[in-house]
């Protein structure tokens, strides 16, 4: 991965991290603090808008720039690509399970209060308590999944030096035959 692609690729995984951490333990705290639902509600579709803008796009910008990236690994290791098949198999599993629970979080559940505000429908104070229930939850499980999966990425990055050829244990290099 070019330097570049790693900054946008880190940039994007701390703009995630950063936003759900702020969710779970600053946002949705002080919002369950709030005791009129209506006002409720008003804070958490104000709060939720740049949130899900955010969150789902600094996703994307994580699949793309990983994307990337192993298209450059296999191209370096060629064969040897094959060694880091099980490491990318778990971490492209918890990713596309990171992808729907944050899409869950953002669209099925942050969306769906912004568009009630929005469309000024109606209060229900007890949805609206196990909606914000469900979005921390949620929130904690996407922050779970989002570090295995750095961590994996991480693991995956130290072993991806350039494959090595040293010649068998016990052979001898023999120089190269001078040029004719």
């Amino acid at each position: 991965m070019d330097a570049a692609t790693r900054l946008l690729h880190v940039l994007a995984l701390a703009t995630y991290f950063g936003t759900t951490l702020a969710l779970a333990l600053v946002f949705l705290p002080a919002a369950e603090a709030v005791e009129d639902p209506v006002v409720q509600r008003r804070v958490l579709a104000r709060g939720l808008r740049p949130y899900n803008l955010l969150s789902v796009g600094a996703l994307g910008v994580l699949i793309v720039t990983g994307a990337s990236a192993l298209t450059d690994l296999k191209a370096l290791l060629g064969r040897d690509y094959a060694r880091f098949l099980w490491p990318l198999v778990w971490k492209l599993s918890l990713t596309f399970v990171l992808t729907l629970v944050a899409t869950y979080l953002s669209f099925g559940l942050g969306h769906r209060l912004v568009r009630a505000e929005l469309g000024e429908l109606p209060v229900e104070a007890d949805k609206q308590r196990g909606m914000i229930r469900r979005m921390r939850g949620a929130a904690w499980l996407a922050l779970a999944l989002a570090a295995c999966t750095a961590w994996i990425g991480l693991e995956l990055s130290r072993g991806a030096g350039p494959p090595t050829t040293s010649p068998p244990a016990g052979a001898r290099a023999t120089p190269a035959p001078p040029p004719a």
